[in-house]
């Protein structure tokens, strides 16, 4: 038995306020146990965060948001953003998300395999991203996809 195929297509405008919050609340909820800050402050620092990002929502330029797909469902999401900071072209992978059911199946490194595929697409010569470090299941994928460590934060309570 073949496993089904991989796909991402373009995020559809009945998805993205769906999308949004979910963007929002993963990554407030990241944030706030990476760094101890409390719900709300977090779910507010998220929201402000991706509302500058996506002012214009799909529309935005060079912001390309993906459901992925595996076979005809929807089993994740996808956030490209481009930049040109440093003299190139550069993809940015803003939120990669796979429902729970998903994980643990080679779907995440296929998914990579395509925001790659999507980026050269798109022109970038590099592809990045950035993961909480107690994240250690993505770390590991991306660790074993290539990915190198470009800079690191780091952080001390004080008290």
């Amino acid at each position: 038995m073949t496993d089904p195929p991989v796909a991402l297509r373009p995020l559809d405008v009945t998805e993205l306020a769906a999308f949004v919050e979910l963007v929002i609340s993963s990554y407030a909820g990241e944030r706030a146990s990476a760094v101890d800050a409390g719900t709300a402050d977090a779910l507010r620092n998220a929201r402000s965060q991706v509302e500058a990002l996506l002012p214009q929502g799909l529309a935005t330029p060079d912001h390309h948001l993906y459901s992925v797909l595996e076979g005809n469902a929807v089993v994740g999401h996808l956030w490209i953003g481009m930049t040109s900071v440093d003299g190139f072209r550069s993809a940015f992978i803003y939120e990669f998300h796979l429902r729970e059911a998903a994980r643990g199946r080679g779907l995440g490194r296929r998914v990579m395999a395509l925001a790659e595929e999507a980026a050269r697409g798109l022109g970038a010569r590099d592809i990045e991203l950035h993961v909480f470090a107690q994240n250690t299941r993505a770390r590991r994928l991306y660790e074993s996809l290539g990915y190198r460590i470009t800079s690191l934060s780091m952080r001390r309570r004080l008290g």
